[in-house]
């Protein structure tokens, strides 16, 4: 007969080792390559002091891939240096751009006040590194998301 303790034992033993295995079976395995992603932001023809560019994959364009993610520090960015690449294929492209260096607490609406509204566009990027030039056109507006077409 199986007592309690032994029987919470099995039962932590067993979620333990089905962790372990999820754990290795996401889709930040091994077997995705990540190709890099820099370049430059700007707005209004001036460098994006500080901010953020987030790579989404566009599902509605058939790319799975993981979200990417660099941070810009006077109008450069660099998935290399501080971030995450892309698989490649269809993004939706988010810009967030400050005035000062933040945390990322501050991309979630904190303060500082942000130069424009989060900004929007699109880019199929190759299966191979790149470099990407982006401009953020407009005066700053309400918070809303901007989409260049």
């Amino acid at each position: 007969m199986w007592n309690m303790n032994s029987l919470k034992r099995c039962v932590m033993l067993f979620s333990g080792i089905g962790c372990l295995l999820l754990a290795g079976c996401g889709a930040g395995g091994s077997d995705v390559t990540l190709y890099d992603v820099s370049g430059t932001v700007s707005y209004n023809g001036k460098p994006v002091p500080f901010g953020s560019v987030m790579f989404i994959a566009d599902a509605d364009e058939g790319n799975t891939g993981p979200q990417g993610v660099a941070e810009i520090n006077d109008g450069k960015f660099n998935t290399a240096q501080a971030g995450r690449g892309v698989v490649g294929g269809a993004y939706k492209v988010i810009i967030k751009g400050r005035s000062v260096q933040g945390s990322a607490e501050d991309d979630e609406g904190q303060s500082p006040a942000p130069l424009f509204a989060a900004y929007q566009t699109a880019v199929v990027f190759p299966e191979e590194n790149t470099v990407q030039e982006f401009e953020v056109v407009g005066r700053r507006s309400k918070p809303g998301v901007s989409v260049e077409e």
